[in-house]
């Protein structure tokens, strides 16, 4: 039952009890004194006795011309308050308007009834909501109205708490759908006492099907999609989650066969929503997405791990070779220079030939593992680096004097291209005096003979300094460029231009690039084959 009805029935009750009790009240007064309701009579009592507020005003002027005692409790005016005062003056601003519409109406048409809620305000300021019910009277020949004022701020508070309810569910349910849709949600749910099974969301798309191609949703035909590996072990985890759903929350990973033939993991979250009288589970709900994306980039980042284990374990077991291997092979070329230089025991020319190449050998092998300690302990970042202000164009100068003879030995003409005043680099001077003699040394080697060599430095646009190692010679194909830094790699020249580790370049490009540089290489096969290697200078 509506609470306005509910009150009408409370305030009929109350009139009854009140026309029993003949209880007597001051009569209803107008204000020069005269009755609007005859003394005595079951109006005047109905009036006074009334548990809600009553009011006679003057549809005219819209002034108060009576009110009874529940109205000036409601209010918490005085009689005298009141009936100096209209109904503007019980409404809050904003709502005089509509209220003057209204009483223009109740002139108009005196049997008009006032439907709605309206809202009074009390002498304290306080708002609340009432419902309105009024009667047209004459007085003295004026039209007069008898009101009486229900108040309904429960049932207000009530509908609005309920809209609100209703907002926030709809909400909820935008957010939810937005969730499903989006992110490809499936829902479903168990129905363990009949074995059904329900599915629901976006789950034909995440199978890659529709619920028509897809048939009948069944448990067996859901478990038939099922990878045969993944079955048992899945069945066995839901039915452990059933008998102690307190040790976790049911989550379980799983394979199943899509549409396209290919196997898609699924990640299934649930929980119970059932129970029967005896405490069994009666209904589990939950949801599945496809986690495919996610195992894969697991597997990758796997991989990348173990490679990167790999990658660390040879490092270390060439750095720790390369470290025992240097004692005996400083013996082998320390004993053949001794035999070379012993005059007590001169060597014939072939014995002096054959040990020259012992020592060459020697050498050679020397140069190789200790490149292949620079390289490991590079890998292990166990270099320290320690940079400073590097002269360039003098660095420059120094190794070009040091590669000289190599040069000449191969009638390579030597060309420097240095521009003026040129700002110190950020480097290690021992470190970027290794790189620049490789590239050199690797440029006279690969060169013609004869040729030439042109080294050139400058500023950049970027404001760094570029450094540029240029030859003409074999050069390189776009595929030998693809695979220049990789170790060991002297992609296809073993034999025919000397002896070399195929370590250098990428020792070089790694110290380069640890002392915030860069290093590039351009080619054009059977031409020339340029090497730059930008550095940051110390204004920066």
């Amino acid at each position: 039952m509506p609470l306005y009805a509910l009150a009408g029935a409370l305030l009929a009750a109350a009139t009854l009890a009140a026309l029993v009790w003949r209880r007597r009240r001051p009569p209803a007064r107008s204000d020069d004194g005269s009755s609007l309701l005859p003394a005595g009579t079951d109006y005047e009592q109905l009036f006074t006795l009334c548990p809600n507020p009553m009011f006679a005003y003057d549809v005219e002027t819209l002034g108060f011309l009576a009110v009874n005692g529940a109205m000036l409790r409601r209010y918490g005016y005085t009689q005298d308050e009141l009936l100096k005062m209209t109904l503007a003056d019980i409404r809050p601003p904003e709502d005089v308007p509509a209220m003057q519409a209204m009483a223009r109406e109740v002139r108009e048409k005196p049997s008009v009834s006032i439907p709605g809620v309206w809202r009074h305000r009390r002498k304290d300021g306080s708002i609340f909501h009432v419902r309105v019910s009024g009667h047209a009277l004459t007085y003295r020949g004026r039209p007069v109205r008898l009101v009486q004022v229900m108040d309904v701020s429960a049932e207000v508070a009530l509908h609005a708490e309920r809209e609100q309810m209703i907002a926030k569910l709809q909400h909820s349910r935008e957010w939810l759908a937005t969730a499903i849709n989006a992110g490809r949600v499936a829902l479903w749910e168990r129905d363990l006492v009949t074995g059904g099974l329900v599915l629901g969301g976006r789950w034909a798309q995440v199978l890659g099907t529709t619920p028509r191609a897809f048939g009948a949703v069944t448990v067996q035909s859901f478990e038939e999609r099922c990878h045969p590996d993944d079955l048992a072990a899945a069945g066995q985890r839901f039915n452990a989650y059933l008998k102690d759903p307190t040790a976790a929350p049911y989550s379980d990973e799983f394979r199943i066969r899509h549409e396209s033939g290919d196997w898609i993991w699924l990640l299934a979250q649930g929980r119970i929503a059932e129970r029967g009288s005896d405490g069994r589970v009666r209904r589990v709900v939950g949801t599945f997405v496809d986690i495919s994306p996610l195992k894969a980039a697991q597997h990758a980042l796997a991989q990348a791990q173990a490679a990167e284990q790999a990658s660390a374990m040879k490092t270390q077991f060439l750095g720790r070779v390369s470290h025992e291997l240097r004692t005996p092979l400083n013996a082998v070329i320390g004993f053949s220079q001794l035999l070379q230089l012993d005059e007590r025991a001169p060597l014939t020319e072939q014995q002096k030939e054959r040990v020259v190449h012992i020592e060459r050998a020697g050498q050679h092998l020397l140069a190789l593992i200790t490149d292949l300690m620079d390289l490991s302990r590079i890998e292990l970042g166990a270099v320290e680096l320690q940079p400073e202000s590097v002269d360039l164009p003098r660095l420059l100068d120094d190794s070009l004097a040091m590669v000289q003879a190599q040069a000449d030995e191969r009638s390579v003409t030597l060309e420097r291209e240095i521009e003026p005043g040129l700002p110190p680099v950020q480097a290690d001077p021992l470190r970027l005096r290794q790189c620049v003699l490789n590239l050199l040394s690797n440029a006279i080697k690969y060169g013609l003979d004869p040729g030439r060599l042109r080294v050139s430095a400058g500023r950049t646009a970027a404001g760094e300094v570029a450094l540029s190692v240029w030859n003409a010679g074999v050069g390189m194909t776009p595929e030998q460029l693809a695979r220049l830094y990789e170790p060991f790699n002297r992609l296809g020249r073993n034999a025919s231009h000397g002896e070399g580790t195929g370590i250098g370049l990428a020792i070089s490009r790694q110290l380069i690039e640890r002392m915030g540089g860069r290093i590039e290489a351009e080619s054009e096969a059977g031409a020339w084959a340029r090497f730059t290697v930008t550095l940051r200078t110390s204004e920066r």
